[in-house]
């Protein structure tokens, strides 16, 4: 995914305009272990952030349910003297503070930034009095909140050390605030995943909520923990297809879920069909376009994760069973509409599978490649002979 975790910037916007270049550069660079909530192993990330302008309007809601377009941390720049601090910045920081309190957000950092040429130049008190006047101000038992920087562009040891302590700060700062955004958004989704076989309980709606979880794990470049949440939710949608053709009711697999208008094959060009993840959100999309969908997203991730053999030994899986649905719950389509969308997703996935090499499974990757070529030759076979008599 292109997306980065949101972190908004207020303050000082000289300064901040002056580092943003080296920040985006530098914060990735080094790896930060995750210990993650439930007693999950630790994982180790690559921290990434999209740095914007604060503003109020865009602070998330306590009933904001979103994980990736929400901002995650705030930081606010201080670059002034003692007494320009007190003239200005105070007030300014305030009102950052306190909007920060009401909207109950406790993921904000304060970075002072200092010069010592100042202090040599004048017998006024040094800036890094402002430090101890910040925290006074604000961080009260929350030190951590605040840190003071050497103008790193300058490239002087003591520079390039206060800048890599920020950076580590940070880093373990983001991780905090994903934790505390995550454990409260995987505790909400459990309990919806529980009701759900209670009246009124809607699978694209659940659907939606899982994979902005697999978003934000992609986000993190955590692929694999992306790919569990598109299993869960094919090994749950598989479930109530179950369900409804023992004849036990399932009232949301109806109306345009058991209908065929389109039988497209899958396409594999992009990471994400917006346009199709659009069309399952407004619950128009069939049966077919939304196994397109899913299965799409989890070659996604296996492409990422350098599994193209696992692409093609999970077609066969997926074009299989997507037929096999289609029969048993009697979706009405014209004859050949499932052969045609067997042998163009067929082609689809192997012209893909073309671009990577497998260096772990060579020998299953050619294998699993040919059979889908076999697949993909019976399904025009027939129709061809019949052509030519």
């Amino acid at each position: 995914m292109e997306a980065k975790p949101i972190v908004t910037c207020h303050g000082d916007q000289t300064i901040f305009s002056s580092l943003h270049p080296t920040l985006v550069q530098t914060l990735p660079k080094e790896t930060t272990e995750w210990r993650r909530s439930y007693g999950r192993p630790p994982k180790t990330v690559h921290i990434e952030a999209s740095f914007v302008p604060y503003d109020e309007d865009i602070l998330p809601k306590e009933t904001d349910k979103t994980l990736v377009s929400r901002p995650y941390f705030h930081v606010f720049w201080v670059d002034a003297d003692l007494e320009t601090y007190k003239q200005t910045a105070k007030e300014e920081l305030t009102e950052w503070h306190t909007a920060l309190k009401n909207n109950n957000i406790p993921d904000w950092l304060i970075v002072v930034v200092t010069n010592d040429d100042s202090k040599a130049k004048t017998k006024l008190l040094p800036r890094s009095s402002v430090i101890d006047k910040v925290k006074n101000d604000f961080c009260g038992k929350q030190p951590d909140r605040c840190i003071a920087i050497t103008d790193p562009l300058k490239q002087e040891q003591k520079g390039q050390e206060s800048w890599t302590a920020l950076l580590q700060r940070l880093r373990n700062l983001l991780l905090q605030a994903y934790n505390r955004h995550l454990s409260k958004y995987e505790e909400n989704m459990r309990l919806m995943r529980e009701r759900r076989n209670e009246p009124g309980w809607g699978f694209i709606q659940f659907f939606l909520i899982q994979e902005e979880l697999a978003f934000m794990f992609e986000m993190l470049g955590l692929y694999d923990d992306a790919m569990i949440q598109y299993d869960e939710l094919d090994a749950l949608f598989s479930q109530f297809v179950i369900t409804k053709v023992s004849g036990t009711a399932v009232p949301w697999l109806t109306n345009n879920f058991l209908e065929c208008k389109s039988w497209a094959g899958i396409s594999l060009q992009k990471a994400i069909n917006r346009d199709r993840r659009d069309q399952i959100k407004d619950n128009k999309a069939s049966l077919i376009e939304f196994r397109n969908y899913l299965f799409s997203r989890q070659c996604a991730l296996l492409f990422l994760l350098g599994k193209p053999s696992e692409v093609s030994r999970r077609a066969m899986e997926f074009l299989y069973n997507t037929v096999l649905e289609v029969i048993k719950l009697k979706i009405s389509v014209i004859p050949g509409a499932l052969d045609c969308w067997s042998f163009v997703s067929a082609l689809e996935v192997l012209q893909t599978c073309e671009k990577y090499e497998d260096l772990y499974n060579p020998e299953l990757f050619y294998l699993y490649r040919a059979t889908l070529w076999d697949h993909a030759r019976k399904k025009v076979r027939i129709p061809f002979y019949r052509a030519t008599l």
